[in-house]
Order: structure tokens, then C-alpha cells, then sequence
């Protein structure tokens, strides 16, 4: 409370006033502050812990595909594959419907007399595949090249999955799988453990052949 005096003249005579002031202030309670769950801070740093696992995942995936490859490739360097290799394609081609017999010949023509140059060839290329799925190197241009050479080993070396027939037929085989396992990581894979990741750091023009989104 504060009191004012004020000295106030009318008609020649002097009084005194007295105002009276209320100068209290109201404190208010204090209120804690709390952080609120569910914030959209909070939020974001879920959302990129999750996305940090997801991507170290989709890594995991890639090396332990990569050691697959790697075992492949290895079975390929054996003389024993080089030395079949034009006998089994010949036995890839027996029992094919008829209407693919043309393509199984084409092959046959091709490889003839020429099958260890093919053998060598189709090592080479799955140690390469290998080698770059462990490494994770130029990614973008490896997994489309997965995906091709895996359609060429279901279309030629696995004669389609086939022959379809009842009873010795149970599965549409693996190469086709491979192929669709490139186009995953070709669309999902963003470069961690990766020496792409490295390399772009000095050279931005390798996003173009690392990065499917470059």
C-alpha cells in the first residue's frame, strides 16, 4: 500500500488530499517445467536413431551377400567347372519346351570351343561382385550389373528354373532371387560401411556412379 499527499487550492483556501495507492504485486505459483514426451524433438531423434539402424542393416545385409558371392566365385575358379562348362549347358538345355529350344542352341553355338574363355569370364565377374558387395564399391553401377548377370545365369546356366515339370521341378531358381536382391539394395542402400562413402568425400563426381539418386 502506498499512500500519496496532495496539496489542493479551491476558492483561495489550501487542503490536503490523501490518495491512497495499492501497489501489492501477486506472485504467481511456479510452475516446473517439464519436457514434453512425445515432443517433436524427441521425435526426431527416435526417428534418427531408427534410421541410423535401418541403414546399418541394410549394410549387414549387403556384406553378408557379399560373402555369398564370394563362395560362389571360389567354386567357380575350380579347373573342374571350366572344364564342364560346355557340358552343362548341354544338360540345362534337355527337357526344355520346345519353343525355347532356339535359345538354349544359341548359347551352345556360342560357347562352343570357347568354354573356359566363358568359365574365366563368369569367375571373374562373381569375384568382382564379391569383392565390391564386401567393399561396398560403386554401388550403383555393381548392383545393376547384378542384376543383369543374374538374369543371364536364370535364363541360360539355370534354363529358367526349369524344365517345369511335376515332381522334379521344386523351385524357379536361385539366380532370379540374386537379381531381385541387387534391385532392393540398388534402391535402399545409402553408402554406410561403405568406401563409396569415402571416395565421395574427396570426389563428388563418383556419386554418379555410387549413388542411385546422384
Amino acid at each position: 500500500m502506498k499512500i500519496e499527499l496532495h496539496a489542493v487550492t479551491h476558492n483561495g483556501e489550501t487542503s490536503r488530499k490523501t490518495d491512497f495507492i495499492d501497489s501489492s504485486i501477486t506472485v504467481a505459483t511456479p510452475i516446473p517445467l517439464r519436457p514434453r514426451t512425445g515432443s517433436r524433438l524427441g521425435r526426431s531423434l527416435t526417428d534418427r536413431v531408427v534410421n541410423a539402424r535401418r541403414l546399418t542393416g541394410v549394410a549387414i545385409l549387403r556384406i553378408a551377400f557379399g560373402a555369398i558371392w564370394a563362395v560362389d566365385a571360389s567354386l567357380k575358379w575350380q579347373p573342374a567347372f571350366q572344364a564342364n562348362f560346355q557340358q552343362m549347358l548341354a544338360d540345362v538345355a534337355k527337357g526344355q519346351p520346345g519353343f525355347l529350344a532356339w535359345w538354349f542352341a544359341l548359347w551352345q553355338f556360342v560357347v562352343s570351343g570357347r568354354a573356359p574363355v566363358f568359365g574365366i569370364l563368369t569367375a571373374s565377374t562373381e569375384t568382382y561382385l564379391a569383392l565390391a558387395l564386401l567393399t561396398g564399391f560403386a554401388r550403383k553401377f555393381t548392383y545393376s550389373l547384378g542384376i543383369l548377370y543374374g538374369m543371364f545365369v536364370w535364363s541360360v546356366a539355370e534354363g529358367f528354373g526349369g524344365p517345369y515339370k511335376p515332381g522334379t521341378t521344386t523351385d524357379v531358381g536361385a539366380a532370379i532371387i540374386y537379381s531381385l536382391l541387387f534391385g532392393a539394395l540398388l534402391l535402399v542402400d545409402a553408402g554406410r560401411l561403405s568406401v563409396d562413402a569415402l571416395i565421395e568425400k574427396r570426389h563428388r563426381a563418383w556419386r554418379s556412379i555410387a549413388e542411385l539418386r546422384s
